[in-house]
């Protein structure tokens, strides 16, 4: 049955491609029955049981293209739609470090978005700008019991070996990057970069400014090293990762159920 519409969301889970988002909705078994309409918008609505016999309301988002701007369009639509208590971002990205390798997970203590600067007769001077994630969410994360990294498809290399997570700077451009040169250029301008992505900045710049407290994480599984070889061969063990990741997370309860503490005495 579907989850009824009137109860409070818990987390909203935006993704940007339909590689994610149905990744997400096999972690958290959601189905076309799902599926709910509001305003130009589908949405796919659900339940997660938690361990202790409550349970979080969830709802799942894709926008129609991949890119900064479509995220927080996306993500201002999902605060104004459902006003969810958290919202993350779940879906792939390229590693910019030898040490995260394809298949293993990123959750970003901080989106840096690389695009901003200055255009002189002596060449352009960057103007990043880094949005946090949320300590709360971070901290949880921090603290979260071992994950057996299980998924529901198969390595591309055939190998047997389980994702790690790796936490650090999640760079968030607009482009396709896939030049080693281009890669290296942006992961030196901030030494704890290790993924590199197109929404994440949108996302976080979106929930941050809205007048909601929406706490906001950006997971990610990493699907290629941004190189000129880049393919799409790792697309869907990579989305399956950081959905698993995200359903692990969230099972460990990171903050209270709003049902449940609107019907606390």
């Amino acid at each position: 049955m579907p989850a009824p519409t009137d109860t409070p969301i818990d987390f909203a889970i935006l993704t940007a491609i339909e590689v994610e988002r149905k990744a997400v909705c096999t972690a958290f078994s959601l189905t076309e029955k799902d599926r709910v309409k509001k305003d130009g918008r589908v949405y796919w609505r659900g339940k997660l049981p938690l361990p202790d016999g409550d349970a979080y309301e969830v709802v799942v988002a894709q926008p129609a293209d991949m890119g900064n701007i479509e995220a927080a369009l996306l993500a201002s639509d999902v605060i104004k739609h459902w006003q969810p208590s958290a919202a993350l971002l779940v879906g792939i990205a390229a590693s910019t470090d030898k040490d995260v390798k394809l298949g293993d997970v990123v959750v970003g203590r901080t989106v840096y978005y690389y695009e901003h600067g200055k255009v002189t007769p002596d060449g352009t001077k960057p103007q990043p700008e880094m949005i946090n994630a949320d300590s709360v969410l971070l901290n949880h994360v921090v603290a979260l019991p071992d994950w057996e990294g299980k998924l529901p498809a198969a390595r591309p290399d055939g190998r047997a070996d389980a994702p790690q997570v790796h936490r650090g700077v999640i760079a968030s451009g607009e482009k396709v990057i896939a030049s080693a040169a281009t890669r290296d250029e942006i992961a030196n301008s901030h030494r704890k970069i290790i993924a590199l992505e197109m929404e994440g900045y949108g996302f976080s710049r979106a929930v941050w400014q809205s007048f909601e407290r929406v706490r906001h994480l950006d997971i990610r599984g990493i699907c290629d090293d941004g190189s000129e070889t880049k393919d799409d061969r790792w697309h869907k063990y990579a989305a399956a990762a950081a959905a698993s990741f995200a359903r692990h997370f969230l099972s460990d309860r990171p903050v209270e159920p709003r049902s449940k503490a609107a019907n606390r005495p």
